[in-house]
């Protein structure tokens, strides 16, 4: 019994990683018990299907790498699998061939329909974590009297390295959170150099201290809506209104909404053939990912975005 739901797991997948570069989700449908139980999957080829259409890019190979993280029978006799989905593209652009990757957890739930394994319901697990983020954090306040700052200069390429080395993992030496963005950005930016501004309160400043059991950090470290104001006011940064005034280490800031409420930031690590930054970000584990996002599960047309320079001398 294990192994046929296993083998619907690989066929739905292999047919998913096929439908990237077809943009025909037609057999993902065939695996599932009813169509809307793979639509976040559907939505996510049109979505890559839309912004290489807007980028005029071509997408020549997709390779997708699975990790079963763990298994639990649930009521009914069906199955609920958390797994780890790594996905690689290879695409054209102009005349290079660049790769952009993605590392996502998400959870299946199957049940056995008339003798065949099929889909009853796909998520992505750790969604709804940022919204009670976002919620305790709406009154952080960046900065007052008692931070305390010291001048420094950033390293870009410091910033630029540590991103790559964990975009696709955690440093130890910090908490892994379930929303993980800014958190990842936040020790890109201390990477490169950003002094910490350390107070006594957490809606204060922005920094991290201590490990395992008695670290502890300010909202501006881990939650993205604090981060974004927090590099507003701090006088670390300068707003800039085109993607191509970025440079490598600044950052981006998303409100998916258009609500006021911000939930994803990203870091530059590189630009495509018309200067457009590619980012790294961490939740969904995205390396040289287009910036705009419009690949993404959670872009709508009220997209908002925020970009950042970072200074080079504080």
């Amino acid at each position: 019994m294990s192994i046929e739901w296993r083998q619907t797991i690989r066929e739905f997948f292999d047919a998913k990683n096929r439908a990237w570069l077809s943009g025909d989700g037609e057999v993902l449908e065939q695996l599932a018990i009813r169509p809307d139980a793979v639509r976040s999957c559907l939505d996510d080829i049109k979505a890559l299907s839309r912004s290489a259409m807007d980028r005029g890019v071509h997408y020549r190979k997709s390779r997708t790498n699975l990790k079963i993280l763990r298994t639990s029978p649930t009521t009914n006799g069906k199955v609920r699998v958390d797994l780890m989905e790594q996905l690689t593209w290879i695409y054209k652009d102009g005349e290079d061939l660049k790769h952009q990757a993605r590392l996502q957890p998400v959870r299946v739930t199957l049940t056995n329909s008339e003798g065949r394994w099929k889909i009853e319901r796909l998520d992505r697990i750790g969604e709804k974590e940022e919204r009670s983020l976002i919620k305790k954090a709406m009154d952080f306040r960046p900065l007052d009297g008692n931070s305390n700052v010291r001048q420094a200069r950033f390293d870009r390429r410091k910033a630029q390295r540590y991103a790559e080395l964990w975009w696709n993992g955690f440093n130890p030496q910090y908490k892994q959170f379930e929303v993980d963005c800014t958190n990842y950005v936040s020790q890109c930016l201390y990477a490169g150099g950003m002094p910490m501004a350390y107070h006594s309160r957490r809606d204060r400043g922005w920094w991290y201290r201590g490990q395992g059991k008695t670290a502890n950090w300010s909202y501006s470290w881990a939650v993205a809506h604090s981060l974004r104001y927090y590099l507003e006011a701090s006088g670390r940064t300068t707003v800039v209104l085109d993607p191509q005034q970025l440079m490598i280490g600044d950052v981006i800031c998303y409100d998916w909404d258009g609500d006021g409420r911000w939930q994803h930031n990203t870091i530059v690590v590189g630009f495509d053939r018309s200067g457009m930054p590619l980012v790294n970000a961490h939740t969904v584990a995205s390396q040289h990912r287009y910036w705009d996002y419009k690949d993404s599960y959670a872009w709508t047309e009220r997209t908002r975005y925020r970009f950042f320079h970072i200074r080079d001398v504080f």
